[in-house]
């Protein structure tokens, strides 16, 4: 945008300069005139040159179509569709100043207002930076939020991005949520979820959005996307299985030793027939793990009574027959 500036400045430079040649011509001749007529005559050539000077660049800066916005370069969508942000900017540009100047004027179009708006109506949104080209043309480049998770508290829920930060969900249309998928974790104790800062730990949210993945690549199991906590603070995790029964984790066990112990209980000592019986299965405690079905009472068996499963078995036999060899 600096370059044109600088050709508005040669223009009156050379203007400027081309006056100074036509004086000289005129001191010339005007040795032979009176002195009121030469200086009369030279101001209002002055005068008369620097009016259509300056008629003409307001005519091409604000009344021609040089400087018409006919290129739009949209940037950084994801999610977004690119004409929902078009109609927006074609919005703004639409109609005239006091009826006379077209709004559609790469110098009129008021960027900081356009950011806001973009801001406003999309919270989807992070970020708007925008640029103008020379001489006709728009460069929108916007950051989009990636939304992680929802976290709801007292019938109040909030979207975390990938930093933990959170935003008011009420800002999203519920169709935008359902299309996100989201993993919603339930704080029963109520807490309040404040927006000057991070309301998980980065290590538990990290724990919760990576959790349904870590289960089934492990045990084939689907767990449904409503978790919940008797406390944030607390580190436990209650999901629940597509077939219906339960499962306790804790952030502070290793999930890894947790998937091993539950992969293993279940090969070994809940039969495939028996899970819909279940009720849960406790893997809050390290070394340890609490089941119970729906009609029984809590079994509880330490990590080295729970024999490998057949697949580590298998694995540990061939090692040792690879070690015989």
């Amino acid at each position: 945008m600096c370059g044109w500036w600088w050709r508005i400045c040669y223009w009156l430079f050379k203007f400027n300069f081309m006056l100074k040649i036509i004086n000289k011509k005129k001191d010339r001749r005007s040795i032979e005139l009176p002195r009121g007529k030469k200086q009369s005559s030279s101001k209002w050539l002055y005068r008369t040159v620097a009016a259509l000077f300056l008629a003409t660049v307001i005519f091409v800066l604000f009344f021609s179509d040089f400087l018409s916005i006919t290129k739009i370069e949209i940037s950084g969508l994801n999610k977004l569709e690119k004409t929902q942000v078009q109609n927006i900017i074609d919005e703004r540009s639409r109609g005239k100043y006091l009826g006379i100047i077209n709004k559609n004027n790469l110098i009129l179009f008021q960027k900081s207002e356009t950011r806001k708006i973009l801001l406003d109506n999309f919270k989807r949104i992070e970020d708007v930076k925008i640029k103008k080209i020379f001489p006709d043309g728009l460069k929108i480049i916007i950051k989009e939020r990636i939304l992680t998770m929802l976290l709801c508290s007292s019938g109040e829920c909030h979207i975390l991005n990938e930093k933990g930060e959170p935003y008011r969900a009420d800002n999203f249309s519920s169709e935008e949520l359902e299309q996100e998928k989201l993993v919603t974790l339930d704080d029963l104790s109520g807490a309040r979820i404040s927006l000057d800062n991070n309301p998980l730990e980065k290590n538990y949210q990290e724990f919760i959005l990576k959790l349904a993945g870590y289960v089934l690549d492990e045990t084939g199991i689907v767990l449904k996307k409503q978790y919940t906590t008797p406390s944030r603070m607390s580190g436990d995790l209650k999901v629940e299985t597509e077939e219906g029964w339960k499962i306790y984790f804790n952030e502070n066990v290793s999930l890894e030793k947790e998937l091993l112990i539950l992969k293993t209980i279940l090969a070994n000592k809940i039969e495939k027939e028996q899970q819909k019986d279940l009720e849960y299965v406790d893997l809050r405690i390290n070394n340890k793990v609490f089941y119970k079905f729906k009609e029984g009472t809590v079994q509880m068996q330490e990590a080295e009574d729970i024999p490998a499963p057949k697949e580590k078995q298998k694995q540990k036999e061939q090692k040792k027959d690879k070690k015989k060899k």
